[in-house]
């Protein structure tokens, strides 16, 4: 049986986390002297690369946490402390972005992976995500839909990213720092729940 309740609960998790909304301003500014048809392919290769990092996080956390000896209530109450630092500081407004130089033609399209894709969209926060979630899904049947979440972020991205000047003048500078913020409530209040499934489970 489907745990949609849970599917849901990943997907709003995973969206607070990678905050398209928050990646605006870098990606205008990495893409300002861009041609439109290079700014389309950013996009669509952003998207597509977060895609595959979150759907291998999920499949193959667990084994990488493993081939390092990693249990996964420790791994489960550290990515919750990750996140809840990274939701305190989009409370606070300090959610930093990752400048990037760009020197050359050759590198433009580099920026869809670093870095947009990792770190800022897909990085250790939205991965650490997935692996606890794999973790906490009831049967395979629910690990599998679980791609669904990670679809629906990529999707999102690719349509934020899309309109990001359009979407950039209707909020202004104030609603993305109320949309990071009340992001970061969200995810701060999973954290504490991840940290203290963790810290249960080892008592256990």
């Amino acid at each position: 049986m489907i745990e949609w309740t849970f599917i849901i609960k990943t997907t709003i998790a995973l969206i607070a986390i990678v905050d398209p909304i928050g990646c605006l301003p870098l990606f205008l500014s990495l893409t300002g002297q861009h041609k439109k048809i290079n700014k389309k392919n950013v996009v669509k290769m952003t998207a597509i690369t977060v895609f595959i990092i979150l759907v291998t996080s999920l499949f193959l956390g667990d084994k990488i946490l493993n081939m390092f000896g990693i249990s996964m209530p420790s791994f489960q109450i550290c990515g919750g402390i990750l996140l809840l630092i990274m939701a305190i500081s989009m409370m606070l407004g300090k959610h930093q972005i990752i400048e990037s130089g760009q020197n050359g033609k050759s590198d433009k399209d580099l920026i869809a992976f670093v870095p947009l894709s990792i770190p800022l969209l897909a990085g250790p926060g939205a991965m650490s995500n997935m692996i606890i979630a794999a973790h906490q899904a009831p049967n395979l049947i629910n690990q599998s839909f679980l791609i669904l979440p990670c679809l629906a972020v990529s999707l999102l991205i690719w349509l934020t990213l899309s309109f990001a000047e359009n979407i950039s003048r209707v909020i202004g500078a104030i609603g993305t720092k109320i949309i990071t913020r009340v992001m970061g409530l969200l995810l701060g209040s999973m954290a504490i729940e991840f940290i203290t499934r963790g810290i249960l489970d080892i008592i256990a």
